[in-house]
């Protein structure tokens, strides 16, 4: 195995990574695959394990890193205070391998969860057979979102879709529904939509951290007829399911 940084390879691997792929769409055409679709980090665990598999027929080199939240970053840039071993691995055909990941700093806040990134670029072989020709190398990058829990958090992720408080808030400039997130954990979002009577509009949704406020607004903009706002939300928990959440919206 080999555990040194892929220096020559990381201009292509940012390129590539950027142009093929959110993390959700990785996960659905990467053939190495990922357990999971959210890492939690106990704040009270020595480590947190993640588990790959490499459904290929061809061995895959495998690389991993933890960023503070910026997509474009690298091995080299990353700031994120963990560690993780292997940091970069070679998947035999149908093989597994574990991550294994390591909390190495401290200061974080103790209330509330703190969000990170895990980056894990696939790089699969050139074909030997044709060597003699051109190639294109395409990797392919996931994307995680890696919440450190703290122990101390008030309440449980459980009870996070009944804490939420959601609003409308109109102005000459249009309406925008508001999320205020009470809690110390962070609601993550697959969808939304605001609907009055037959009319439906699809929400722009993030991602709303803990004790903070969040608007969207429409994906297309329209004034809201009589009737009774009607919000649908889904709601991501940590094991990767929507739940439902329905709330009406008082004018």
């Amino acid at each position: 195995m080999n555990t040194h940084p892929l220096h020559p390879l990381r201009a292509v691997t940012l390129a590539l990574a950027l142009l093929l792929a959110s993390s959700a769409a990785m996960l659905a055409q990467a053939s190495v695959v990922i357990t999971g679709t959210r890492v939690i980090y106990p704040g009270d665990a020595r480590e947190k394990t993640v588990q790959m598999t490499n459904q290929d027929a061809f061995p895959n080199v495998v690389q991993a890193w933890i960023d503070v939240g910026d997509p474009a970053s690298t091995p080299d840039t990353a700031k994120a205070p963990f560690l993780i071993n292997p940091a970069v691995s070679r998947m035999a055909p149908g093989s597994g391998q574990t991550l294994r990941i390591l909390f190495t700093g401290s200061g974080l806040p103790q209330d509330r969860e703190s969000l990170f990134y895990l980056n894990v670029l696939q790089i699969p072989p050139r074909n030997v057979a044709k060597a003699d020709r051109n190639q294109m190398l395409v990797m392919l990058r996931n994307r995680l979102k890696l919440f450190y829990r703290p122990a101390g958090i008030p309440g449980s992720p459980e009870q996070l879709p009944e804490k939420l408080n959601f609003s409308l808030v109109q102005s000459a400039g249009g309406w925008r529904v508001r999320v205020e997130n009470p809690t110390g954990f962070h609601a993550s979002f697959g969808s939304a939509t605001l609907s009055v009577g037959e009319r439906q509009w699809t929400l722009r949704t993030s991602i709303v951290p803990p004790h903070s406020t969040a608007e969207w607004t429409a994906e297309k903009p329209a004034a809201l007829p009589v009737g009774t706002p009607r919000l649908h939300a889904l709601l991501i928990n940590d094991y990767g399911a929507r739940v439902d959440v329905r709330h009406d919206l008082p004018r």
